[in-house]
């Protein structure tokens, strides 16, 4: 399948993990990538590389997109390069763990410029080519933090509740353009980042998905390649959770469990 080609998309955050995956299928659906990165140049080289192996057109920008001069530079370079965007993927994402009363104004600062600022600087940037070309397609990378609160990450989920927020309005406002606005929010996902913070990482979460396994990373990519395409052409503004079930999901306390919760009552009463 071949249905993006002609069309430039833009990743940002796509030299590792969810992002270069993003970035590389929508070369094997046919787009060529702007592939983004802060400091991890050789795998921003390394997807570049995975992406002309699908005979697809690449360049790799280095661009932090939590600054506004940064943004600019990346923007101008696409411009430069493809003289479009058609496909903003905004992936770009900090997670800080600490208690509330340890981060610093640094800390916030870093994590709501990096997840959400971003959002709203490569929207208005994409903007321009999107009106002229008729159409276009953003896909936001959100999490489950932002439906709820996540230990020790008030400053990520409160970014990622913004981001949910932030779809929804832009998916309204800029629906007059044909231009689609969707979230695609990761719940527990196999990427190295996360075994490495823990590497008893799907064992500890395995209670709280109901699908009993953690996802791959396939299974968030499946979902943006299906938003961007013209399958989806009726959706936007939509935010769609790859979680295995974790956000619908309330532990019940023992005592209203249906095997024990008669004897615990028993003894309650």
């Amino acid at each position: 399948m071949c249905e993006f080609v002609g069309r430039v998309a833009l990743v940002t955050g796509s030299s590792k993990g969810i992002g270069k995956d993003i970035a590389v299928g929508l070369a094997e659906n046919g787009a060529d990538v702007v592939v983004n990165y802060c400091s991890d140049k050789e795998g921003a080289q390394d997807t570049k590389s995975k992406i002309e192996a699908f005979g697809r057109k690449s360049i790799v920008v280095e661009a932090d997109v939590g600054k506004f001069k940064d943004v600019n530079k990346l923007f101008e370079i696409t411009y430069e390069k493809f003289g479009r965007v058609d496909i903003l993927i905004n992936n770009s994402a900090v997670a800080i763990w600490k208690a509330f009363e340890e981060f610093s104004e640094d800390d916030w600062d870093r994590t709501l410029n990096t997840n959400l600022k971003s959002i709203f600087m490569c929207t208005q940037q994409a903007l321009p080519s999107m009106k002229n070309n008729k159409g276009g397609v953003i896909i936001n990378i959100g999490s489950m933090g932002g439906h709820a609160y996540m230990n020790y990450l008030i400053p990520y989920c409160t970014s990622k509740g913004g981001v949910n927020l932030i779809t929804k309005s832009l998916a309204v406002e800029l629906a007059r353009y044909n231009i689609r606005v969707n979230c695609v929010s990761p719940g527990t996902i196999a990427v190295a980042r996360n075994f490495g913070l823990d590497p008893d990482y799907p064992e500890n979460w395995f209670p709280y998905i109901p699908q009993g396994r953690i996802g791959e990373i396939k299974e968030v990519v499946d979902p943006v390649m299906f938003l961007c395409s013209k399958k989806a052409s009726h959706v936007t503004g939509q935010i769609i959770y790859v979680d295995g079930g974790t956000t619908s999901y309330v532990p019940m306390p023992e005592s209203h469990h249906p095997k024990t919760g008669k004897e615990s009552l028993k003894k309650i009463a």
